[in-house]
């Protein structure tokens, strides 16, 4: 449904290939998306809201850095069109994420078989960074038993949403403190030795909530992961239903502004169809 996306730029000179690929799609209350209310206002609201968004992408991002190959969250899996997806997560978990989502997913729309549509083996990832524990970013984790699972050790620790049922019995992830500042982002950790990937923590979606970085010489790409569902929500100061806390979700749209008007940023949110075109383009957000 939506197409896979690659670009490529340089760090230093270096030719670096960028991949985005949409691992099926989604579509959430239109409420849930786009809320007029904040905190258990903004959830009632969007409960009781019976229409529903149009398809939106499950974007996955494939850096092939040269210290080594990361991906950035791991995307849905087929499973979740089995009605029955969710009832090992109990009975509230099952309504909700069966009466607020629907999915589409295909196989051939996992992570494994586009990477190796791409030609990149399991064996080649140095790392998965997942931003947030949320089902739609962790469904594809089956593909990698034994390569390095990287999650901020606050997310870990106060997940909000999350569904461990789903968790693959072997999932024990590398788990880092977030203890270096970097631009208007209180809390950093770096992922290459060259410090030009690293995440940074965009709380309010949840609490632990990260954001991947990608300083190249043509500009910052800026995986947002579910700071927002679209850039737009973002110039707009607008939120979606579900927020961890509001409070939080409005320092990280002013950390995340601030940053963007210093540098050139290509802002990539998770469910934006919108995001594989600047991404193509290297359009930044301001």
């Amino acid at each position: 449904m939506f197409s896979k996306q690659t670009v490529a730029v340089h760090v230093k000179g270096m030719p670096v290939k960028v991949h985005l690929v949409s691992t099926g799609a989604v579509s959430v209350k239109t409420k849930f998306r786009d809320a007029t209310k904040t905190g258990m206002l903004a959830m009632l609201d969007f409960m009781l809201d019976k229409t529903f968004t149009e398809w939106m992408p499950i974007w996955v991002m494939i850096i092939e850095h040269p210290e080594g190959f990361f991906v950035i969250d791991t995307g849905e899996n087929a499973n979740v069109n089995d009605k029955n997806y969710f009832k090992s997560s109990g009975f509230f978990a099952n309504w909700f994420d069966t009466t607020q989502f629907k999915f589409i997913v295909n196989k051939e729309e996992e992570i494994g078989p586009q990477l190796n549509d791409l030609q990149i083996p399991i064996e080649k990832i140095k790392a998965v960074v997942l931003t947030h524990l949320h089902l739609d970013h962790i469904d594809g984790l089956k593909y990698f038993p034994s390569t390095e699972i990287i999650v901020n050790k606050y997310e870990h620790d106060k997940p909000f949403g999350d569904l461990p049922k789903l968790y693959p019995s072997w999932f024990a992830p590398t788990l880092i403190e977030l203890n270096q500042q970097y631009e208007a982002f209180d809390k950093a950790f770096y992922l290459t030795k060259a410090k030009d990937l690293l995440m940074v923590h965009t709380p309010g979606h949840t609490y632990g909530h990260c954001s991947i970085v990608f300083n190249t010489d043509e500009g910052c790409i800026f995986f947002g992961a579910d700071i927002c569902y679209s850039q737009q929500q973002l110039i707009n100061e607008k939120y979606s239903g579900t927020n961890a806390s509001h409070k939080l979700a409005q320092k990280t749209y002013a950390a995340v502004t601030a940053f963007a008007k210093e540098h050139k940023t290509i802002f990539i949110p998770s469910h934006e169809a919108a995001a594989a075109e600047r991404l193509k383009t290297l359009t930044p957000v301001f």
